[in-house]
């Protein structure tokens, strides 16, 4: 299968490597800048390189993967849907529920395949805690993940963004957040730009009523030097506690082992992003339905517009 890789620089060098180590993918890269495309394609051992989006929809590739600024999505993915191509997107799906209404109701009327690189849903940490969560009897689950992190380029733009830190890599938190909590029924939420780097906020604090009657804490930011490595994610039940386990981490898995009730279950150490791009691949390989549903990313999406838009008394 040959896939374009649309970002040659950042996190789209991470899903290079994922797919070089994958036999049987044969890859493509993009890039404006001639000498940068070239130089990607060597590196990373490509059968090819562009510099045309246009050529690249043109050409005999099956999949593009959009590696690319928030503000691009909706264009570049309709573009690539009515030129026949599978698209695999890196989150978020879009800057707001509209684009990715727009997204999805595309993708569908090509008959394309179609799904959000959202590499968190795929981390045995976050399937397990799910899974335990459900005879847990939760009442509480917190989630935090505060660094220090200073943006530049696009990511700086709050235009190109939707947003700051939290629609970016806050996301990705929210996937695990919701996954383990379900459907919520109320949030308030408050952010704050505390960069002055960065046009949208670098900090972030929400409560959730989930439907089942359990509430959540959620806290995202990049605002926050030196501080401690901490639970990730934190389920407490009338029948016991998962906890994240930060000693446990390691590269390529976003998430550590888990504790229930005090004891360690250990998981397997696989990337997470091999894991998606493999499963989003098979899927067109044997014409069933993504592994995550776009529904998903839109929910995850809606939760950050929620706290961005409502305001704790």
């Amino acid at each position: 299968m040959k896939v374009a890789v649309v970002g040659c620089r950042g996190f789209g060098r991470v899903h290079l490597e994922a797919l070089r180590s994958m036999g049987s993918v044969d890859i493509y890269v993009f890039s404006r800048d001639r000498a940068a495309a070239e130089a990607c394609a060597n590196e990373w051992g490509a059968s090819g390189f562009f510099t045309s989006y246009d050529d690249v929809l043109r050409s005999s590739v099956d999949v593009v993967d959009l590696v690319v600024d928030h503000a691009s999505h909706l264009e570049m993915s309709v573009k690539a849907f009515k030129a026949g191509k599978h698209v695999l997107l890196e989150k978020p799906i879009a800057r707001t529920l509209e684009e990715g209404l727009a997204i999805i109701k595309a993708a569908e009327e090509s008959g394309v395949k179609f799904m959000v690189a959202e590499n968190h849903f795929f981390d045995p940490a976050a399937r397990k805690a799910a899974e335990l969560s459900k005879d847990l009897g939760v009442h509480t689950i917190i989630a935090r993940g505060l660094s220090f992190h200073a943006p530049t380029g696009w990511r700086a733009k709050l235009d190109e963004m939707g947003g700051g830190s939290l629609i970016d890599g806050g996301i990705h938190l929210m996937d695990t957040f919701l996954n383990i909590g379900g459907d919520y029924e109320a949030v308030c939420g408050s952010s704050r730009r505390a960069m002055p780097q960065m046009e949208g906020e670098s900090a972030s604090m929400a409560l959730f009523k989930f439907k089942s009657g359990a509430v959540g804490a959620f806290m995202y930011g990049w605002a926050f030097p030196n501080s401690p490595r901490v639970p990730l994610f934190e389920v407490y039940g009338v029948g016991g506690s998962i906890v994240e386990d930060p000693a446990s981490r390691v590269r390529g898995r976003n998430y550590g082992d888990i504790l229930f009730n005090g004891e360690r279950i250990e998981l397997p150490k696989v990337n997470t992003v091999q894991l998606e791009i493999e499963g989003f691949l098979r899927s067109i390989r044997e014409g069933t339905e993504v592994p995550m549903p776009p529904q998903l990313a839109l929910r995850d999406l809606r939760a950050v517009l929620d706290i961005y838009t409502s305001n704790c008394p």
